[in-house]
């Protein structure tokens, strides 16, 4: 629960290691610290490594490498530096989702308090700009005094304070402005932030100080994606029936699909030969412009030596159009041309290529657009009550808000004629249209006069959430033999938070509406250098105008005869939780080095009380309370003055999302007689996720601001959350006919199964003292080794489980690394880094096809270069490229890319120009 801020790091070792003197017998010598004012890329990097070094816990961090100077352009980007931490969801000019060591169940703190976004139980980390941050923290292991939910560790965000500052500074004021290039848009955007902040004597009243930082970002981002479908079994030539449907003998989303084996039949008809193809394949031209404001105020006040306050306000807000183009051709025509035979993979039962007629395709103009405005305010208070007593309270209250509204318009057109390689190289289909030569109008996908409208889609959500917190800490310094501290803590915490959406409404034009009757300004041409101008690939397509959709939305939804939005809860959430901590910090001599560590206890009450309306508008309630205590031992040994082993058990727990609680049921009737209904909803009796977590690491300090370190660590995971089936056995009142109690098969998510993670870390940072030119150069490095597994329940028909399938953790690459070389000078640095991680499970595909379950995403990469020119005390130029290899991204079904390849994508580079000036 506690937070600390260290102002300017100091580069000496501020833990005696040498002299075996604990962190708790650091002050009886402050004369061992000498502070060396460094800033830069060196700066950064070897200040996190004192932090390290320092941590009870284990700890990686990443420093502003001046004030203001994050040292990525995004907060999420520059994680990926720390050993153990890997990033996806790369897009919309950004990555946004953080895991560690493969699991991304993270906690994410600023200033040490809990924050979220909107009825969500995580926060958005990406809205957050890097400006308004001076350091990140990453807990891999926690205390008991730390927030224990977030089975993968906790991400700590400290933003700037008056009190950061030396008060003989004075006045200080730091502006940034920096103008971001998006190649694949062909946009400029603009970056700015502005610090103002003065620390000063009040005259008898104590020290205060104040500081003001506003942030804003503005990005126009596109993406594209070259995508092939999904397979299905189809008949054979011979037979040309087509697309063969589940219920003629197969069965979809098995885990290994359906044989690819040359003359595969069916399970269920032996008889029936059939051959593996697709149902479609499709392009993403996807383009947004999104908004970043954000700011925060501190004020504090040390009225004298023993107590300090401080009063924070943090807020954040996001803003996007999202403007997705899509092109879409399905591919489901029955296979029956002897006279142009398939083609097909050797050895297999999957084809390759053929040509096609009379293929049904659209496109559609999909516009998106989102908020977020998400404030926190902050009251804290410390004291130092005597000599051996500190006292720490905060309070805090936080509120967020989200919305999204989507409409997708779609116009659509018969295609005559085309040809389909579904993977021409590297998993990107090729698609030609003219296959004959003859340049047939009616077969150019560009031509408005071959299109008609079509059906049109619009949804929406809102969602809410707000919490009141209260937290006290308190230290005794007991020196009772080898106990030297005891800390003891209290959290409550009251949260609400609401889930609104509009009904989904889909259909075609109801008044008789054609795309003649629209203005010409309904529909334009997407094209430019779409994937690259890849062969193959389909460039342009008429699609409707995004702008116009967003501009004639009223007129659009009278042609589909659909009401204006109107939202309605999906659920509505009152959780209180209440938090008790013990724990004792212990030294002792051993040697000529020392021992020391943490033992703790952490007990959590938490209280949730979830409603959501049923059919007839009345609210289900329901009651979800769960009581947890979580143990912690972390054992440092200092062996030499610079060789550090560390040992750590700790538990970790997370709660299930509001959503899953939910706890209303749909019942659906038995309308066929075979002998039971279905239904499906949340479930409020389930049990928080727990993990117990085992960390041993060792580091060699050989350097000022140097480590070579190796982590091994396992996590064991039980309680796991999966989509499960029960039989219930309930009285509908308005079952027709009434059949009195009766078995329902209730899809629902419950706690099932287990998992494990384990591996190491290694990683180095190192900057020598070299001649000449060479002086400033530096390392920084990690490669990271992961195994996990997870066993998913396999169920019958009825719910009862028949087994287990083992397979990978969703997100885990079994290896990553990163590498970072540096170079600091007086008046410039630079830094490269490269990032890369091995494929990877990602998610199951919607149990409705022949390919194999599993989705893989393959290797990703990253090349950075980052450089500054320090071109007097007061100016500073910045420069920043990202993305620079800008590699093809590619996802497989099975991790099969050659047979079933499915999305593949293109990111753009990014290339930033910056000035901060600072006084």
């Amino acid at each position: 629960m506690k937070s600390s801020t260290l102002k300017r790091l100091p580069l000496a070792i501020t833990m005696a290691l040498a002299t075996g003197q604990s962190a708790m017998a650091q002050d009886e010598d402050e004369s061992v610290l000498e502070e060396v004012i460094v800033t830069g890329v060196k700066y950064s990097m070897t200040a996190a490594v004192e932090i390290k070094r320092e941590s009870m816990a284990i700890v990686d961090s990443i420093v502003s490498e001046d004030l203001g100077k994050f040292p990525d352009n995004n907060v999420v980007e520059a994680m990926q530096r720390i050993p153990g931490v890997q990033v996806t969801d790369r897009g919309a000019g950004e990555v946004s989702v953080v895991s560690i060591r493969g699991l991304a169940d993270v906690t994410t703190t600023i200033n040490g308090r809990n924050v979220f976004t909107a009825a969500g139980r995580s926060v958005a980390l990406q809205d957050i700009p890097s400006t308004l941050i001076n350091r990140v923290d990453v807990y891999k292991t926690r205390s008991a005094e730390n927030i224990s939910r977030g089975i993968a560790g906790q991400i700590d965000i400290h933003t700037n304070r008056p009190f950061d500052f030396d008060i003989d500074e004075g006045l200080h004021f730091l502006g940034q402005v920096r103008a971001t290039y998006m190649e694949a848009a062909d946009e400029f955007n603009p970056q700015g932030s502005f610090l103002l902040s003065d620390r000063f004597e009040t005259g008898g009243g104590g020290e205060f100080g104040w500081l003001i930082n506003i942030a804003y970002t503005q990005v126009d981002w596109r993406d594209q994606g070259a995508h092939a479908g999904a397979s299905f079994p189809f008949d054979t030539v011979a037979n040309g029936l087509g697309q063969i449907p589940p219920d003629q003998g197969w069965t979809p989303g098995t885990d290994r699909g359906l044989p690819t084996a040359p003359g595969s039949t069916l399970p269920g008809d032996p008889s029936r030969e059939y051959l593996h193809w697709r149902d479609a394949m499709f392009n993403l031209d996807a383009r947004g412009e999104r908004e970043r404001p954000a700011g925060n105020v501190a004020l504090q006040w040390a009225p004298n030596e023993t107590s300090q306050y401080t009063m924070e306000v943090f807020y954040n807000g996001y803003r996007e159009d999202i403007f997705n183009s899509l092109w879409f051709q399905f591919l489901n025509s029955p296979i029956y041309d002897l006279a142009d035979p398939v083609e097909i993979y050797s050895g297999t039962n999957i084809i390759r290529g053929r040509t096609m007629g009379d293929g049904f395709s659209f496109t559609s103009g999909d516009v998106t657009v989102q908020q977020t405005d998400s404030w926190l305010y902050a009251l804290n208070g410390q004291w130092e009550l005597s000599d051996t007593f500190t006292l720490e309270s905060d309070v805090a209250f936080q509120d967020s808000e989200f919305e999204t509204d989507f409409w997708g318009q779609r116009v659509a057109r018969i295609a005559p004629e085309f040809y389909i390689n579904i993977n021409s190289g590297d998993g990107v289909p090729y698609l030609d249209y003219d296959p004959s030569g003859m340049g047939s109008p009616a077969n150019d996908p560009t031509n408005v006069d071959n299109y008609f409208l079509d059906w049109g889609f619009q949804n929406g959500a809102r969602s809410s959430g707000d919490a009141l917190t209260w937290t006290a800490d308190a230290d005794w310094d007991v020196d009772w033999g080898v106990v030297k501290t005891l800390t003891f803590g209290a959290r409550w915490d009251d949260r609400s938070a609401e889930d609104q959406v509009t009904p989904g409404l889909e259909g075609g034009p109801v008044d008789g509406t054609t795309l003649a009757d629209l203005p010409p300004e309904f529909t334009m041409y997407n094209t430019g250098d779409f994937f690259g101008g890849q062969e193959g690939v389909v460039q342009g397509w008429v699609v409707a105008d995004p702008n116009w959709v967003l501009s004639n939305l009223p007129q659009l939804r009278q042609i589909y005869g659909f009401a204006d939005p109107s939202y309605s809860p999906v659920f509505q959430v009152d959780e209180t939780q209440i938090a008790a901590y013990m724990q004792a910090d212990f030294y002792a001599d051993v040697g000529a080095g020392f021992i020391d560590g943490r033992v703790g206890l952490r007990w959590l009450d938490v209280d949730t009380d979830i409603a959501s309306p049923d059919d007839t508008g009345a609210f289900v309630t329901a009651n979800n309370s769960n009581t947890t205590t979580l143990p912690s031992l972390m054992v440092r040994w200092g062996m030499t003055e610079n060789l550090l082993a560390r040992f750590s058990y700790t538990e970790t727990f997370n709660l299930p999302a509001f959503n899953q609680l939910n706890p209303y049921i749909q019942y659906f009737p038995d309308v066929t007689n075979i002998g039971y209904g279905t239904a499906s909803g949340g479930n409020p009796n389930l049990e928080p996720i727990e993990s117990e977590n085992t960390d041993i690491s060792l580091e060699w300090y050989f350097a000022e601001g140097s480590v070579l370190y190796a982590t091994w660590f396992k996590r064991d995971i039980s309680n796991n959350i999966v989509p499960f089936r029960n039989v219930v056995n309930i009285d509908l009142p308005d079952d027709s006919p009434d059949r009195g109690p009766y078995d329902y098969i209730l899809s629902q998510p419950d706690n099932a199964g287990a998992s494990s993670l384990d591996g190491w870390e290694f990683g180095v940072t190192w900057f020598p003292e070299l001649p000449g030119w060479f002086n400033g150069l530096g390392i920084q490095g990690s490669y990271t080794i992961l195994d996990s597994e997870q066993q998913l329940p396999v169920l019958d028909d009825v719910g009862n489980i028949t087994g287990f399938d083992i397979s990978p953790i969703g997100g885990v690459s079994d290896t990553s690394y990163s590498a970072i070389l540096a170079y600091d000078r007086d008046t410039w640095n630079m830094r490269l880094s490269y990032f890369w991680r091995d494929d990877f499970y990602n998610n199951n595909e919607a149990a409705l096809f022949a390919n194999p379950l599993q989705v893989w995403r393959g290797q990703e990469e990253s090349l950075d270069f980052q450089l500054t020119w320090i071109m007097t005390d007061h100016l500073t130029v910045t420069f920043d490229a990202t993305n620079l290899t800008e590699p093809e991204y590619h996802w497989n079904y099975g991790n099969q890319p050659e047979l079933f390849n499915f999305h593949n994508y293109l990111y753009s580079r990014t290339f930033s120009m910056g000035l901060r000036f600072e006084y």
